[in-house]
């Protein structure tokens, strides 16, 4: 079993233990699990960081976070250790998006040497045709699917630069789909780059992994060598799946 597996196993049952209480220590919690407290004090940190649990007066206990359907279940602690290395490599900050309607869902944030600030945009929603992680899920859809969506799109302006009609998008989804990964390019924000690639769960795209940062952290001649990136740690979270 490889080490993100087991990570994901021990996080879930975790969560799993603590729907069944009204709160633990992380001795009980070590003791009913059959872990030792060094991990369960890192599975912790990371399941309060994540915004699963809450702890109070040294109990722990689910939050009011809604814990994902089956689809998802386990993307977040897959994710985590795979983004925060994309983080340090390229020093700008990772996010995992999902797709609501025809809006893209922020679900987690990696940033740069703890910049708390960032965890601001946390379950911020944006139209798909003003985000690179909403245009990487929707490139991936099948043709029904992406015609409902743009059928639903008001086409919200960000910048000069962002696509503001069906066929402008339409033609940007195909190009996707060509090289693999999606690019705003100052379309949501002036001086702001992002790149995003889809993850997928058995052949089907469940979210997407992207880089966002200034023109210097996501310079325009490395742009294929960091998507190459972004895809192989998309390829690395479907593979830890279990």
């Amino acid at each position: 079993m490889t080490s993100s597996s087991s990570t994901l196993r021990n996080g879930l049952k975790i969560l799993d233990l603590l729907k069944q209480t009204n709160g633990l220590r992380l001795s009980e919690i070590s003791i009913a699990l059959k872990l030792n407290k060094t991990t369960v004090y890192r599975l912790l940190t990371t399941l309060v960081e994540l915004n699963y649990l809450k702890k109070n007066n040294n109990h722990y206990f689910l939050s009011h976070r809604e814990i994902p359907s089956d689809r998802y279940n386990g993307l977040g602690l897959v994710s985590i250790p795979i983004a925060k290395n994309l983080t340090d490599q390229f020093t700008t900050t990772a996010f995992i998006g999902v797709l609501k309607n025809e809006t893209v869902v922020i679900t987690q944030v990696f940033p740069v040497e703890q910049d708390f600030e960032e965890f601001d945009v946390l379950g911020n929603t944006t139209p798909v045709n003003l985000s690179a992680l909403g245009k990487a899920i929707v490139a991936s859809l099948n043709p029904a699917e992406q015609q409902k969506i743009i059928s639903q799109l008001s086409f919200a302006t960000g910048t000069k630069y962002t696509l503001n009609d069906q066929l402008t998008f339409q033609q940007n989804l195909n190009v996707i789909t060509e090289k693999g990964f999606a690019l705003d390019d100052e379309e949501s924000t002036l001086g702001i780059r992002c790149l995003a690639v889809p993850i997928f769960r058995d052949k089907k795209v469940i979210a997407s992994l992207g880089l966002s940062g200034t023109f210097d952290r996501l310079p325009r001649n490395q742009l294929h060598k960091i998507a190459n990136q972004l895809i192989k740690c998309s390829q690395q979270i479907t593979n830890n799946f279990f």
